[in-house]
């Protein structure tokens, strides 16, 4: 019209994320190898004691990079479990030295549709080192600093050792309660 008239308003425009990324596993396989588990006392059958843990990463936001894990094939015995939002693998069942288990595991995420992906867990068991004639024993305690902008398995820290004659496997052994943090193994 005559005159020209305008106005100005303000809009707000909020992206959502769209689910188009799919869970992704930070190896192609994970190939460890643990000393056997000798049969547990029955007081202790119901105490699962950990294996191994998957890690799976989504690039989405929100309830899209919410991750769910589950065991897929390789457990016909239920033989082990894995906690569906840490990715923790355990077992509360004897595994011999010369035994090979093959885990497939499937990441889900929580997005619309849901996205997933799987991957293979080799466990190779062998036999348990004799104990080491003398305690082995850090003289000093470890501290490591975490940001919280850290990504997920990131490495925080190193702990070596000289060379010693039978395999080693280390543990966090307080502190861990949720399990965010886990010593690679393998």
């Amino acid at each position: 019209g005559r005159p020209a008239k305008s106005t100005i308003a303000r809009v707000i425009v909020k992206v959502l994320d769209e689910n188009d990324n799919r869970p992704q596993f930070l190896q192609k396989f994970y190939k460890i190898k643990l000393p056997e588990r000798d049969k547990l006392p029955k007081e202790r059958t119901t105490k699962r004691e950990p294996v191994y843990r998957v890690i799976a990463t989504d690039k989405d936001d929100g309830p899209n990079a919410e991750i769910a894990y589950s065991i897929e094939e390789g457990d016909e015995n239920a033989k082990f479990f894995i906690e569906p939002k840490t990715g923790v693998v355990s077992s509360k069942k004897s595994s011999a030295a010369g035994e090979y288990d093959i885990l497939t595991i499937k990441a889900v995420d929580n997005g619309r549709p849901q996205k997933s992906s799987t991957v293979r867990l080799h466990i190779e068991w062998i036999l348990k080192p004799p104990p080491a004639p003398e305690q082995f024993a850090f003289e000093e305690t470890f501290s490591f600093t975490v940001m919280e902008s850290d990504p997920v398995n990131h490495m925080i820290g190193v702990v070596t050792v000289d060379p010693v004659h039978s395999p080693l496997w280390f543990d966090i052994t307080g502190g861990n309660y949720d399990s965010r943090f886990d010593v690679e193994k393998g």
